[in-house]
């Protein structure tokens, strides 16, 4: 339990970070749907096609750590360790938000994805897409289970902070 605590207080740290590195850059156009499907069912990284250079890019991945789809992975994942310490009932409410708060994180990672210009982005935005995708199938996987789900918590299936992304926007 001290493992999660701990993780969540330095992903904290982590983001506060992060947001006083990035130089944000004025969003282009989303993605369509379809571009955004094709990129996340991609198995290969696909070449950057996008129009957001590597400081663009970076801007919006920085501001996807403070937008509300960024954040509620990690008050998810507090509000479950907060309720597990005094009521099991509780924390297993919350265990389908979190489910449903990768998700959306991770969609908005494609977008970002399929935005980029920059190949090695590209390519880091993939392994953390699929690093996003195992955690939320990991999560699914526990199928309720409390004990399982603090396993995942704790385990580094939903560390954001450390992707490959994270570790070139903050170089």
């Amino acid at each position: 339990m001290r493992r999660v605590l701990t993780t969540a207080v330095l992903g904290l740290s982590l983001l506060g970070a992060a947001a006083c590195a990035a130089d944000p850059a004025p969003s282009a156009a989303a993605p369509s749907s379809a571009a955004a499907s094709a990129a996340a069912s991609s198995a290969a990284p696909a070449a950057a096609t996008g129009t957001k250079d590597k400081a663009g890019t970076c801007a919006a991945f920085n501001e996807l750590a403070f937008s509300p789809k960024g954040l509620a992975v990690l008050g998810a994942t507090g509000k479950i360790i907060g309720a597990a310490l005094g009521d099991e009932a509780k924390a297993k409410e919350q265990i389908p938000l979190l489910g449903k708060a990768i998700e959306e994180y991770r969609a908005e990672l494609v977008k970002i994805s399929a935005d980029t210009a920059d190949a090695e982005l590209k390519a880091a935005l993939e392994a953390d897409l699929a690093m996003v995708a195992a955690g939320g199938q990991a999560v699914a996987a526990a199928n309720g289970d409390l004990n399982k789900i603090i396993e995942v918590l704790e385990s580094t299936a939903l560390d954001f902070e450390t992707g490959r992304t994270a570790r070139i926007c903050q170089a």
